[in-house]
């Protein structure tokens, strides 16, 4: 009775995309034998990878107290035309445990540096002064930050 309930219209797809989805990822990683960074990245994608690549630059250089700055995702959108998003600043803290913030954020003033990704990778630039932080957020003013 239960293998005809689980192949018959809405339980077969959910069934499908449900447990036999997660048996199968289960599966593929029981086997990886690449440590749980590996599994990380695969399975948060580019965002999670980002935030990493910020984090081990900020160790490696030893920069105290750094505040980031993202661009907002509907730049890439619609500016760049490439399909990627950053983590809203609460996902890059529960990562990397630094502060990120958005352009329309309380403390964007507090930036020091801005995470720039272009076709060609991402970059951390630093923000060296209070007028090139005003002039980077009016650049930034026609994008709305998105999730």
């Amino acid at each position: 009775m239960i293998f005809l309930v689980l192949n018959a219209g809405y339980y077969k797809v959910w069934f499908t995309d449900k447990p036999m989805q997660y048996w199968t990822d289960f599966q593929k990683q029981k086997d990886d034998t690449s440590g749980t960074e590996s599994i990380m990245k695969v399975r948060y994608g580019v965002g999670y990878t980002i935030c990493m690549k910020v984090k081990e630059y900020i160790e490696k250089k030893k920069l105290g107290d750094p505040v980031i700055l993202f661009e907002p995702n509907s730049y890439y959108r619609d500016s760049l035309r490439i399909q990627i998003r950053v983590p809203e600043p609460a996902v890059f803290y529960y990562y990397t445990g630094l502060k990120g913030v958005w352009t329309n954020s309380g403390d964007v003033n507090k930036a020091r540096y801005l995470v720039r990704v272009s076709k060609k990778g991402v970059n951390l630039d630093e923000i060296k002064s209070p007028v090139q932080l005003q002039q980077i957020l009016a650049y930034y003013r026609k994008f709305t930050p998105i999730l």
